[in-house]
């Protein structure tokens, strides 16, 4: 029997369960596809009504291996499609049989096609499949069909458009980077327009018998404090530094901490940004490595189901290495937030619990546990430790703290101050005994980690000082990686296994750029921007994008017809695409002007853009054609030789900073806080 998946590393990871009545084989990924360099969708209207029809065809780069493919097949009676439990790994195995089924030379000899379907590559599983075999679901497959086709409707009717109208052959369009540009734009705007005012905060550090500890001013009388400049600040610290300081009121209470729920794809790539600075990309391609190698469950899925048996083995590893008093009575159930996640689909979790990475043995007191292969490489390492935590810990007992809370009372003659101070103490770890208290308190921390002595109710306190401080209300955040892959998933824009690739397409085109770690729209991303949203508002509208991710899905679940969802898409976008042909006008780009002469022929030399990024240009062009890079300086001096520390771009468009006198001085930090680190005094 011959088997079909997608990678060789999986056909490897099946070959240990299977005996040797299988054969397998990868695929290398999707073997056909629509064309690179035309539409490949034959649109027919009729009384107003559209059809489509994808003309997919094999990749160029896989006819070799579908050749191989194919006589494999004619020589087994029986074809396995093992290929992923999702839409995607549906098309690949339908898009097999189609090219089985039509080959001339096979097609006279009858193939029995078997679809199998695990989320775990281990020998119960598998076993399991190929005991239950099933055909393959339509439906899965017209919707990665429908998806395919709408994202090449958008971007080869609308790339042309951008070309046109914006002057620049490499842009390009798509239904869901555009939105993900569109949301770094608009907070980008946010930012912009933001006005902060300023505020002030009064803290007293106060002495009680027991300890020093610092509390805040809250109101004054009964109305809550507002100080909104020096002045006033300097009027309250007049008074409260002749006030009598007592503790009026302490309130304890027993509060718990729950376990967070174990990953799905996007709650892992958050971690792994959070936690690593690891872009979604390299978190997908590590947690497909532990997948294929079998020691975690499917990485693609927005599920947080597990199966009984995984719980009732992590429950028995529970009791086992910490005890009993760490398993609650009952297994953690997590309800999945996502309305289109698939029941069969679990949340992403280690194959077997009692598989460590070498950094986690010291929790589990090395007792007889097995060793995760080093050869896997670090970050397969650091990747499983954070998903075998989060999964071990979802099932372990909540933690406990004893919240303190501090009423002082500070009385002058004519009015009462209040300040409150809080204070926490971990009572019982739970499952942060997984966690050093850095991490644990970074993932989530907590509003007020005060320390506070043993106080009592009337105790006459000592003020030892007041600490004004100025502050100013601060803008929203730019997005980091993780906040946008949360945003996105929020606004239901895309699906898990899509969110890396549309971080690294809205880069890859200059629309956005990361600096420390955060995007920021660039100029040519505001442009591009404003000009689909002048022109095509409902289509690049978030709640649309969201509710066409719906119709997707209720295509997936057998819903909603294929052709009706693409019908509705594709009729109001033809006319608007139709209307900003002919009337939408030019964009000019103006990037901004330099006072620097062209080498060449004095003229001023002005700042363009290609897809490499930002270079000066002259602005006599196209009579002259001088270029030169642009320097942009860091405002520090290189530690190692004193000149211009610059910003710079590695090939893949990850900036750096690096000294301007390379190569004869190669210094290179990765943020300004690396370089500052190493100069006398801290720059």
């Amino acid at each position: 029997m011959l088997v079909i998946v997608e990678s060789p590393t999986k056909a490897k990871t099946l070959a240990r369960f299977l005996g040797s009545d299988f054969r397998i084989e990868a695929t290398m990924g999707h073997i056909r596809d629509l064309p690179e360099k035309k539409l490949g969708i034959e649109i027919t209207s009729k009384d107003g009504h559209f059809t489509f029809k994808p003309d997919y065809q094999i990749i160029p780069g896989r006819k070799t291996k579908v050749s191989e493919l194919k006589k494999m097949a004619q020589n087994s009676d029986t074809l396995i499609l093992a290929t992923d439990p999702d839409r995607e790994g549906e098309a690949i195995a339908a898009h097999f049989r189609e090219i089985i089924v039509h080959d001339r030379k096979i097609s006279g000899h009858k193939k029995e096609f078997k679809r199998i379907v695990f989320h775990e590559i281990t020998e119960s599983a598998i076993k399991n499949a190929i005991a239950d075999p099933h055909d393959l679901d339509i439906h899965l497959v017209e919707a990665q069909t429908a998806r395919r086709m709408l994202d090449r409707l958008v971007g080869y009717k609308l790339s042309p458009l951008l070309w046109n109208k914006l002057g620049k052959r490499w842009l390009s369009a798509g239904r869901v980077q555009s939105v993900a540009v569109r949301l770094i734009v608009d907070r980008e705007r946010e930012i912009l327009a933001f006005v902060p005012y300023e505020y002030w905060l009064i803290e007293a550090n106060l002495l009680a018998e027991n300890g020093e500890f610092i509390a805040r001013l809250d109101k004054v009388d009964q109305d809550k404090v507002e100080i909104k400049n020096k002045k006033e600040a300097d009027d309250l610290l007049e008074y409260l530094q002749k006030a009598e300081y007592q503790i009026e009121s302490i309130q304890t209470k027993e509060i718990k901490r729950n376990p967070w729920p174990p990953f799905t794809t996007s709650t892992l790539q958050q971690a792994a940004s959070n936690r690593f600075g690891w872009t979604a990309k390299r978190t997908m391609r590590g947690a497909q490595s532990l997948y294929e190698e079998g020691f975690i469950t499917y990485h693609r899925t927005d599920s947080t189901n597990l199966s009984t048996e995984a719980v009732l083995a992590v429950r028995g590893f529970i009791r086992n290495v910490f005890g009993s008093n760490y398993l609650p009575p009952q297994a953690r159930i997590y309800k999945t937030k996502s309305k289109v996640a698939q029941e069969a689909h679990e949340a992403i979790r280690p194959t077997d619990i009692e598989t460590v990475s070498a950094s986690d043995l010291k929790i589990t007191a090395n007792k007889n546990v097995k060793h995760l292969p080093e050869q896997l490489g670090r970050d397969a390492h650091l990747l499983y430790s954070l998903i075998w935590k989060r999964f071990l810990a979802c099932q372990m007992r909540e933690a406990l703290f004893d919240q303190t809370s501090v009423a002082v009372s500070a009385k002058t003659v004519s009015t009462r101050y209040t300040f409150r101070a809080s204070g926490s103490r971990l009572k019982f770890d739970g499952f942060l005994k997984l966690y050093e208290r850095k991490t644990w308190e970074n993932e989530e921390a907590d509003s007020n980690q005060n320390q506070l002595p043993k106080l009592s109710e009337s105790e006459i306190l000592t003020l030892l000082k007041l600490m004004p401080r100025q502050k100013f209300t601060e803008p929203p955040t730019r997005f980091n990686e993780a906040s946008l892959i949360k945003a996105l998933e929020e606004k239901g824009i895309g699906r898990p296994s899509t969110y890396a690739p549309i971080i690294a397409t809205i880069q890859d085109r200059r629309y956005v750029e990361k600096e420390e770690r955060k995007f920021i729209a660039t100029d040519l991303g505001f442009a591009v921007n404003d000009f689909l949203v002048k022109y095509f508002p409902d289509i690049f509208d978030i709640s649309f994008t969201a509710g066409m991710e719906d119709e997707l899905d209720e295509i997936a679940n057998g819903r909603l017809n294929l052709e009706k969802v693409l019908n509705n898409f594709y009729l109001p976008f033809k006319k608007k695409l139709d209307e900003a042909f002919l009337g939408a006008e030019k964009v000019k780009l103006n990037l901004g002007e330099t006072d620097e002469k062209c080498e060449e022929c004095g003229h001023p030399l002005v700042i363009r853009m290609s897809k490499f990024g930002k270079f000066l240009a002259c602005s006599n062009f196209p009579e002259c054609k001088f270029t030169k890079n642009i320097l942009e300086k860091a405002g520090i001096a290189c530690p190692q030789c004193n000149g211009d520390i610059i910003v710079k771009k590695t090939r893949r468009g990850k900036q750096f900073y690096g000294c301007a006198n390379y190569p004869k001085c190669q210094f290179a930090a990765w943020k300004k806080e690396d370089i500052k680190s190493v100069i006398p005094g801290g720059g």
